[in-house]
């Protein structure tokens, strides 16, 4: 039994010893790999976060369709026609249509938005100036200069800078608060404050919208059904419908903001958000300090095999 046991010390103070002739390995490694990770640090761009929050703004629905549906919501489930005592919130819809890939795209579009996904890759804090890849993009003849990847032309699509936009969103509803929490990052503070301004006013006119078009079809079809319905009661109904579609249609004539209200202007990021360089250099020293450890565990089991 002692012999075992004596045998098993030898074996772990021989593995150790060999272990140790491999030390050279783990601090290389780990050196290397700090050396890297401020490399990479440094060499990354600051990033800037502009935000907001939004308040949803409130239609005056409550009075009219909570009343007809109280006085003829029975009687015009008869006719086949929902009332609905209200008609909910739009705001996850619109915060799930603002990162849809048909809104995105559009927007990147209009607001010419692909340089800067694309091509831009610092951004100078004295001369608030934009630096592009000049391999990709030259900003003064603003032309395209890249070598496109495979089945893609020089002229990049919306579609290639829809995933890029999308990381730089970021959207939270706050229900408790009643509130919408909007950041957007990305190199340029301008940038950041653009998108964000440019993202509320282009939710709340295509919100401004829907509602115009939806409020129009809906007026059509009820003076239709009213003229057709000899019930008196439900004329009434049909009525009181189109006062309240119309009321609609001109409530999204009105105001800057239809869906979502700024509760403060955006304000100009002076301070970066990130990247946190400390981390980057603790995270990839660490790993690479591992990954040492283990390759010199590994050449220590090969040396005692040999």
């Amino acid at each position: 039994m002692e012999s075992n046991v004596g045998a098993i010390e030898q074996d772990i103070n021989t593995t150790s010893i060999s272990f140790f002739r491999y030390m050279w390995v783990v601090i290389v490694g780990t050196l290397l790999s700090g050396c890297l990770s401020v490399f990479i640090a440094l060499n990354q761009p600051n990033t800037y976060t502009a935000k907001v929050y939004l308040s949803p703004i409130e239609k005056s629905e409550g009075g009219g369709m909570s009343k007809l549906a109280g006085q003829f919501g029975g009687l015009a489930s008869m006719a086949g026609i929902s009332l609905g005592g209200s008609e909910g919130s739009d705001i996850e819809a619109a915060l799930e249509f603002m990162r849809s890939r048909g809104f995105l795209q559009t927007f990147i579009n209009k607001r010419e938005l692909m340089p800067d996904l694309l091509a831009l890759t610092a951004w100078e804090q004295d001369t608030r100036k934009s630096i592009y890849n000049l391999e990709t993009y030259d900003p003064d003849r603003k032309v395209w200069t890249r070598t496109p990847p495979a089945d893609k032309d020089v002229i990049p699509t919306a579609w290639e800078g829809y995933n890029k936009l999308l990381s730089q969103i970021n959207t939270t509803y706050l229900k408790k608060k009643g509130l919408i929490e909007l950041q957007v990052t990305t190199i340029s503070p301008e940038l950041s404050v653009n998108v964000a301004n440019w993202l509320i006013e282009d939710i709340n006119q295509f919100w401004r919208e829907k509602d115009k078009k939806e409020a129009e079809e809906a007026i059509e079809y009820l003076k239709t059904q009213a003229l057709e319905t000899n019930v008196r009661e439900l004329r009434t109904v049909f009525y009181e419908l189109i006062a309240d579609q119309t009321r609609t249609k001109l409530l999204s004539s009105v105001g800057d903001y239809h869906l979502l209200k700024p509760l403060s202007p955006v304000v100009y990021p002076e301070e970066k958000s990130g990247p946190s360089r400390a981390l980057i250099c603790i995270g990839i020293t660490f790993f690479g300090g591992l990954l040492s450890v283990i390759l010199a565990f590994l050449l220590t089991l090969r040396s005692r095999e040999q």
